[in-house]
């Protein structure tokens, strides 16, 4: 590509609120198809380097070309019956019109708030719909740099459920632990959590069951676990692992009965006025 032609294109884009389109060149051709040196300089973000510049048109150029041949190519060998796609780019402007439109609408108009009393509903009438495919846990994970400080007494704050003992908990990994999570009381999957730490299981399910508390090390850390709920594959999900996703069915749904109802308004609207007739 010739660089005295990439550097008009740079130049043009950075001036390109003074441009005139009077004067816009050519800068490739295929066949009888030209490509301009304004819808070159449109693609060149502003405040680009001139490195950068040169390169995003020089890629542009290229593309344009070999789209450009393609496009030849399919002409030259395809029936006229295969080249006649009048009615594929009307069906897909026409969808795309309708898309928008039923956008702008359920953006001014749908109402998205979803009352706890509705998800709660749902899930009672839907919960056949919720069955996991992996065991869950609620969890609290804390891994700390050996040695362990004051190693009793972390030993008997990880596994305690007094609230007063979660603040000491608290300020103790604060201070000691490279991690300490309790992943905001949601569930999480049981199986990513468990490979976080260096402890060999052949039955998951088997531990899940059998254990509450699992400690462990490795060369440089120690590991805490403790597992304060499990929900095991195969059952209904618990609601509050669930609850965003009822949410967003719930909406779903009124966007397709909005829509329904869009489309049988505009018609009853325009049967009334005599907008159509069917012959």
């Amino acid at each position: 590509m010739n660089k005295y032609i990439l550097t008009i294109i740079l130049l043009a884009g950075m001036i390109a609120c003074n441009y005139n389109q009077k004067e816009d060149k050519a800068v490739a051709k295929v066949n009888q198809k030209f490509l301009y040196m304004s819808e070159v300089s449109a693609v060149v973000p502003n405040g680009s380097t001139k490195e950068d510049s040169i390169l995003i048109a020089d890629n542009y150029i290229h593309q344009w070309i070999k789209k450009q041949l393609i496009i030849s190519k399919a002409e030259l060998n395809l029936s006229e019956e295969d080249k006649d796609v009048s009615k594929m780019v009307e069906d897909y402007r026409s969808s795309l019109i309708i898309h928008k439109y039923q956008q702008q609408l359920l953006e001014q108009k749908l109402d998205t708030a979803v009352a706890s009393f509705e998800i709660d509903n749902y899930y009672r009438q839907n919960s056949g719909n919720f069955i996991l495919n992996r065991n869950i846990i609620k969890v609290l994970y804390i891994q700390i740099s050996k040695p362990v400080p004051d190693y009793k007494k972390i030993q008997k704050l990880y596994k305690s459920e007094k609230e007063e003992d979660w603040d000491e908990l608290e300020d103790y990994c604060f201070q000691n632990a490279t991690k300490f999570d309790n992943f905001s009381g949601q569930w999480v999957n049981a199986k990513e959590l468990l490979y976080r730490i260096p402890f060999e299981f052949r039955d998951e399910d088997k531990l899940l069951k059998s254990r509450k508390h699992i400690e462990t090390e490795d060369s440089t850390y120690r590991y805490f676990v403790a597992i304060k709920n499990v929900e095991f594959k195969n059952n209904v999900a618990p609601l509050d692992f669930v609850r965003d996703d009822i949410r967003k069915i719930i909406i779903n749904k009124r966007k397709i009965e909005f829509i329904k109802n869009l489309e049988e308004n505009i018609y009853r609207d325009a049967e009334s006025k005599n907008k159509f007739k069917i012959y």
